[in-house]
C-alpha cells in the first residue's frame, strides 16, 4: 500500500513540471480583460468502476473557470447544464461500441437540480454523481453526455464556452484484477521498424485495476538500450486500465514519463488489440508516443511475459 502511495504522489509532482523530448514549445493562452468563460476542462472523461451489485461510487465531473484578468471573481457564478444523448463523435470517444448512460439505471446527480455554483474567490466546481457500477456493462461503456446552458454572475460578464461547453464522460465498468509484477518486455516501433528488447520489466498498481508501467516503447530510466532514450523523470512509463481482460490508457492522453510535452495515446483500433492473455498472463499493449511538438506519431506495442 505505500509503494501505491508514493507513486502516485510520485505522477501528481511530475505532472508540475513539464519538459519535452522533442524542443516544442507549448502556447500559453492570455485571456487578457475579456469576458470570464466556463467550461469543462477536456471533451470527455472516462471513470473505471468495479462491478459490483453491492456498491455506489461517487464520482465528480469539473468545471472551471477562465478568462477575464486570470483572477477569480468576488461573487458566485451560477452554472447551468443539460443531459443529453450520446451520439458517436471521432473528436472526443471514437467508438461505437458506447451507449447512452440512463439516469437512475447507471447512474443519478447527487443535486436532482442540474446546476452548480462556483463559489466566489474559486475558479473551480464540480459535478457530483453517483454510479451504479452493478448496472454497468464493461464491453458496451455508458456514456453521460453534459452540456452548459447558461452562466450567470452579478455584475459580471460570464458565458458558457461554445467549443468546451460539452463533455462526454464515460462509466467503464471493470472487473477484478491483479497485474502487477515484473516482466520481460519486447517492445516494438511499428513504422520505422524497431524492436528493443527491455528485461526487468515492472509494473506497480496505483489504483484499483490501474497500473503504472517502467517503459515506454524504448524510453526507460534503467540504463537500457541507449542513453538517448533514458529519460530524466523519476517514472519512464505510462499509466493503463484493466477492464476484464482488455488494457486500455486514460484518454485523451496522459505525458511521456508524467513529465514531458510529448503525449501517449491510444486509439480505439489500438485499445482493440491490447489484452491479456487469460491463460498466460502476456500482456499485449498498442499505444503512440507524439513527437515534434505532438504533430508526428510513432505507434508502438509491448509484449509483457510475466516473470
Amino acid at each position: 500500500m505505500k509503494n501505491i502511495f508514493k507513486k502516485l504522489f510520485l505522477l501528481t509532482l511530475l505532472a508540475g513540471t513539464v519538459a519535452s523530448c522533442d524542443m516544442g514549445d507549448d502556447k500559453e493562452l492570455n485571456y487578457g480583460n475579456e469576458s470570464f468563460v466556463a467550461q469543462f476542462p477536456f471533451a470527455a472523461k472516462t471513470g473505471y468502476f468495479l462491478k459490483s451489485n453491492n456498491e455506489i461510487f461517487n464520482y465528480e465531473v469539473p468545471v472551471e473557470l477562465v478568462g477575464g484578468n486570470g483572477l477569480a471573481l468576488d461573487t458566485d457564478v451560477a452554472v447551468s447544464f443539460e443531459k443529453l444523448d450520446y451520439v458517436d463523435d471521432a473528436s472526443t470517444t471514437s467508438d461505437d461500441t458506447y451507449v447512452t448512460a440512463v439516469e437512475g439505471v447507471d447512474f443519478e446527480f447527487v443535486n436532482p437540480v442540474q446546476s452548480l455554483v462556483i463559489p466566489a474567490g474559486s475558479t473551480f466546481a464540480s459535478i457530483p454523481i453517483r454510479v451504479i457500477s452493478g448496472n454497468l456493462d464493461d464491453g458496451h461503456p455508458s456514456v453521460i453526455v453534459l452540456n452548459l446552458t447558461e452562466v450567470n454572475a452579478t455584475g459580471s460578464t460570464v458565458v458558457s464556452s461554445g467549443n468546451k461547453g460539452k463533455i462526454n464522460v464515460v462509466l467503464q465498468a471493470t472487473c477484478i484484477s491483479d497485474l502487477a509484477g515484473m516482466y520481460d518486455l519486447v517492445s516494438t516501433r511499428i513504422s520505422p521498424g524497431a524492436i528493443y528488447n527491455l528485461p526487468g520489466e515492472e509494473i506497480s498498481e496505483v489504483g484499483t485495476g490501474q497500473y503504472l508501467t517502467s517503459s515506454t516503447g524504448p524510453f526507460n530510466i534503467r540504463g537500457l538500450i541507449a542513453a538517448s532514450v533514458q529519460l530524466a523523470t523519476p517514472t519512464a512509463g505510462f499509466i493503463f486500465n484493466e477492464v476484464c481482460g482488455r488494457i486500455a490508457l486514460p484518454q485523451p492522453s496522459q505525458l511521456l514519463g508524467g513529465g514531458y510535452s510529448n503525449i501517449v495515446t491510444q486509439s480505439p483500433a489500438q485499445a482493440a488489440q491490447s489484452v491479456v492473455n487469460s491463460v498466460t498472463g502476456v500482456l499485449t499493449i498498442y499505444y503512440s508516443v507524439w513527437f515534434t511538438s505532438n504533430t508526428l506519431e510513432r505507434q508502438y506495442f509491448g509484449v509483457y511475459t510475466p516473470l
